[in-house]
C-alpha cells in the first residue's frame, strides 16, 4: 500500500514539474519558422505567436514580423496594440496557448485603418533616451482613442531600452500593454505610464498633453 501510495506521489511530480516547450524562432518571411523548439522556463505557462508591424519615418512599405517563443506575460496573451507617436507607428497582433509545441497556427495582423478618426493628441517619440518633448498635433486613426505618455529608462550600460513617447494609442496599449511590450527587460524601469481620452480635433491641445509638457518642463 506505501509503495503504490509513493508511486502515485512521484507521477503527480512528474506531471506538474516539468516546463513546457514552445516553439522558438523570428521572420520577415511568414510563419517558416516552426522547426525551432525552446524548453522554457519554470516562469513560463504559454506559448505566444506574434506578427507586429514597426514604422520609423516616412516608411511606407509594410515590414511584417512574426514570432514564436515561450511567453511569461499574460498581459500581451490575444490582443491588438496600436501606436502613433511622432514618426513611430506600431501595429501588434498576439494569440497564446498552454501546451507544449502548440504556437503553430498563423495569425493575421489587424489591418492598419488610415482614416482620422476625429481625435487628436501631442506626438513625439524617443528610442534610447527617456525624454520627449511633444512637439506636434497627431491625427488618431482607426481604434486609437487614447492620449498616452510613457517613459522608461535604464540601467548604465542598457541605454537601447530606454524609450519615451506621447501620442496616440489603443485603450488596450494604455491597460498596462505599454509596460509590457517596452519595458519589458529586466534593466529596464518604467517611469512615466499615462493615459486619457484623446481630444476632439479642433485646434486645442488634450488636457493630458498639456499636463506633459508641464511634466517634462519641472523635470527640466
Amino acid at each position: 500500500m506505501g509503495a503504490l501510495l509513493g508511486l502515485g506521489v512521484l507521477a503527480a511530480l512528474l506531471g506538474t514539474g516539468g516546463a513546457i516547450s514552445c516553439y522558438n524562432c523570428t521572420s520577415s518571411d511568414g510563419y517558416n519558422c516552426t522547426t525551432n523548439e525552446a524548453t522554457c522556463s519554470a516562469t513560463v505557462n504559454s506559448c505566444i505567436t506574434i506578427a507586429r508591424d514597426e514604422k520609423q519615418g516616412d516608411e511606407d512599405k509594410e515590414r511584417t514580423v512574426y514570432e514564436k517563443k515561450c511567453n511569461s506575460d499574460d498581459r500581451l496573451c490575444n490582443q491588438f496594440y496600436g501606436l502613433t507617436a511622432g514618426t513611430y507607428r506600431l501595429r501588434w497582433n498576439s494569440t497564446c496557448c498552454r501546451a507544449d509545441r502548440c504556437n503553430v497556427p498563423e495569425i493575421t495582423l489587424l489591418p492598419s485603418s488610415g482614416l482620422p478618426n476625429g481625435l487628436q493628441c501631442r506626438s513625439c517619440f524617443a528610442r534610447g533616451s527617456d525624454v520627449c518633448v511633444p512637439s506636434e498635433v497627431v491625427n488618431c486613426t482607426g481604434l486609437q482613442t487614447r492620449c498616452i505618455q510613457f517613459a522608461a529608462t535604464a540601467a548604465t550600460g542598457f541605454e537601447d531600452l530606454r524609450v519615451a513617447f506621447v501620442g496616440c494609442a489603443t485603450r488596450s496599449l494604455c491597460e498596462l500593454g505599454a509596460v509590457a511590450l517596452f519595458a519589458s527587460q529586466r534593466p529596464a524601469v518604467v517611469k512615466t505610464n499615462v493615459c486619457s481620452r484623446a481630444g476632439v480635433a479642433m485646434g486645442g491641445l488634450p488636457l493630458l498633453c498639456l499636463g506633459g509638457l508641464l511634466f517634462w518642463a519641472l523635470r527640466s
